[in-house]
């Protein structure tokens, strides 16, 4: 078993390399404009650094010679002697995704031989030399410069920027905020090359030359800075000729500068606890049992009210009741809350996963992304990331249209993948929307027929929407050639399963040759939910609140009506309807009286008829093992003395009943 401080490594190393995929992103692009931001590139360093630095404490010695590779290449390139190509981008990002999958194994597989031909890769990055610039600079000035800032002020003066020095003083009493705040003004309008010692001492007051490059002159640079310090700028280098020209006119400093330290600290900044979230289950699982608790509190304080003798108790116990059900839900509320995270964080780690099947592809491809900041339960968030990670896949390989003919077809060279959140009531719909080729349903429904998924005959009856589906089939693929990353038959059957399996659903809509939407309704979380138990031919079940949408008592002639046709009018509107003992197989309990549990996603509506509706409970669901396929069932929840009972999964109910309901079954069903 793994130890808890290597646990501890893995989701810090996790959240290094998640940052460090989302600075590798920033700078594709910034390839791609011919801009590269050096706070990016620090920042990725970074990040590199911190991972070797844990690598080496916890004896990870491969993953610490590959990142320490990769350190060697990102100093190269932020000291300017090798330049950010897209190969050196691409070899990096590389390394970034093999670091990734090593931290994901938790500490199996053998990656040795993916590790030195990452690091291979990376060496011979390191050996392409960036020709130094001839600019010439005082050197009082560089002998006081690091390596990096000599760099970033070579960058500058091959810009076209103003070099200047702003001398500025502060009182030893708040020398820090007034520091800050200038430095940051100053990053709006220049790059903050360095901060020098200066030659000027004073016992009230420490004083700072800070060396920035601009392309605002010195009055404007004066006029920004002056409300916070009285400044004193000197020109130090300004262009005489077009930056193209690459000649400048120095003026030497007075020299006078030191060797000069920055204060440090231990402390650190955030104020955020990383939590295992198998503690947070125990405290669901305690919550549960507090509201079976609360549940015998209720019905004995009922007992108690009915007896005349004990009425005054049973009110006072039922008073108690009541405030300990108000506690028990800001309780569960404040535990889901802490679980929740922004999926923002999912999107951000498929930046440079585009950015890889860009390159294996050949395609030009963009992520954009709307409503980062929705929060879901973090387990879902992880159980989202490989069915979104197989919709990009086939998004690239199937949709998207190379360069040429998308400029062919009147688009834009680069097409755009859209990913989109947002809450609606307990579930968060997430959408994945490109510009692509759209779906074209003819191919779908031959290449189906000719894969013997289904048959001809069955090809003919089936509806838009029922064609769409096909592509969810296991073993169904368009391509006839096995690729790196299509062919396989493998993919969106998978994306069902894992968004099913979440008690989700899947919606389509495409539009040939102008792309396609795909529609990921979810629930916000499955930790602990609100549940209504019911019972139906002698067995009970909860079922998840947030599918209910009503509930309607049935009398004998809505159930003759459901045992004929399948079918109850709720609100002039044929709801597809079926008993619940039916749908496992079990005779039911012949009762004249019911009541129907409408429930629905997106837009889709199933009554379940079931013999009594007896409590409402907060249930932790408890997953079955992935080796047992009971359709129509979400997980078991434990309830004490009470024994364990099933939960419901009503998207599996829905789905399976509206496919037993269609003509014609598949030919066969194919192996994945």
């Amino acid at each position: 078993m793994k130890s808890e401080r290597f646990r501890e490594f893995l989701a810090e190393a996790e959240d290094v390399l998640n940052s460090m995929g989302k600075g590798l992103a920033k700078l594709g692009k910034g390839v791609k404009a011919g801009i590269i931001d050096p706070a990016v590139l620090n920042s990725v360093f970074r990040s590199a650094h911190t991972l070797k630095g844990m690598c080496g404490i916890f004896e990870q010695t491969e993953l610490a010679a590959l990142s320490h590779s990769m350190e060697d290449t990102l100093d190269l390139l932020r000291l300017g002697r090798i330049a950010l190509t897209d190969e050196v981008l691409y070899n990096i990002m590389n390394a970034q995704d093999l670091m990734a999958k090593i931290v994901a194994s938790k500490g199996s597989g053998d990656f040795t031989g993916e590790i030195e031909a990452a690091k291979s890769a990376l060496s011979m990055m390191q050996h392409v030399k960036r020709a130094r610039p001839r600019d010439v600079i005082a050197k009082d000035l560089v002998s006081v410069l690091t390596d990096y800032e000599d760099h970033r002020l070579r960058e500058n003066l091959r810009g076209g920027r103003n070099i200047l020095i702003v001398s500025v003083r502060f009182p030893i009493t708040n020398f820090d905020r007034g520091y800050m705040a200038l430095t940051d003004l100053l990053k709006t309008e220049s790059e903050v090359i360095a901060t020098l010692p200066s030659s000027k001492t004073s016992h009230e007051f420490l004083h700072f030359d800070i060396l920035i490059g601009t392309a605002r002159d010195r009055q404007f640079i004066s006029d920004l800075v002056k409300e916070i310090a009285e400044p004193e700028i000197k020109v130090l280098a300004e262009p005489a000729a077009r930056p193209e020209a690459r000649d400048f006119e120095v003026i030497k400093g007075s020299g006078g500068y030191g060797q000069h330290g920055r204060a440090g600290s231990l402390r650190r900044v955030s104020n955020t606890v990383r939590v295992n979230i198998s503690k947070l289950d125990s405290i669901m699982n305690l919550i549960s049992e507090l509201g079976i608790l609360k549940s015998d509190i209720a019905a004995l304080s009922s007992e108690l009210k009915g007896d005349q003798e004990f009425s005054v108790y049973g009110i006072e116990l039922s008073k108690t009741g009541k405030n300990l059900d108000r506690k028990l839900s800001e309780l569960r509320d404040s535990v889901l809350d802490v679980r929740m995270v922004p999926i923002g964080q999912l999107f951000g780690r498929f930046d440079a996963f585009i950015g890889k099947l860009s390159r294996e592809t050949g395609k030009e491809m963009r992520i954009v992304t709307y409503g980062d900041e929705t929060e879901l339960d973090k387990l879902i968030v992880e159980e989202l990331a490989d069915p979104l990670m197989h919709i990009i896949r086939n998004v690239a390989d199937h949709a998207i249209e190379a360069p040429v003919v998308r400029e062919a077809l009147g688009k834009p060279r680069t097409g755009s993948i859209a990913f989109s959140a947002y809450q609606k009531g307990n579930h968060v719909v997430v959408e994945v929307k490109d510009d692509g080729a759209g779906i074209d349903i003819d191919l779908v429904k031959e290449k189906s027929v000719g894969r013997g998924l289904i048959s001809r005959e069955y090809a003919d009856g089936l509806s838009r929407q029922e064609a769409l589906e096909l592509i969810f089939t296991p073993g169904f693929s368009t391509r006839d050639v096995v690729s790196e990353t299509s062919g396989r038959g493998v993919g969106m059957d998978v994306v069902k399963e894992n968004i099913t399996r979440l008690s989700g659903i899947i919606d389509i809509e495409t539009v040939k040759g102008k792309g396609t939407r795909l529609i990921l309704t979810i629930p916000i979380t499955l930790a602990i939910i609100q549940a209504l138990i019911i019972e139906e031919a002698g067995k009970r079940y909860a079922v998840p609140l947030n599918s209910v949408m009503e509930i309607v008592e049935l009398r004998a002639g809505s159930l003759a009506s459901v045992d004929a046709e399948g079918a109850i009018s709720v609100e002039d509107r044929l709801v597809p309807a079926v008993r619940l003992s039916r749908f496992f197989g079990h005779p039911h309990s012949g009762s004249t009286h019911a009541y129907g549990i409408v429930a629905g996603l997106a837009e889709h509506r199933l009554c379940l008829v079931v013999d009594h509706l007896l409590e409402e409970l907060d249930v932790v669901i408890k997953p079955l093992s992935r080796m047992i396929k009971a359709p129509g069932i979400a997980g078991a929840t434990d309830m004490g003395e009470k024994g364990t009972m099933l939960v419901l999964d009503v998207t599996g109910i829905l789905e399976k009943v509206l496919k037993e309901r269609k003509a014609g079954p598949p030919a066969r069903t194919a192996n994945v």
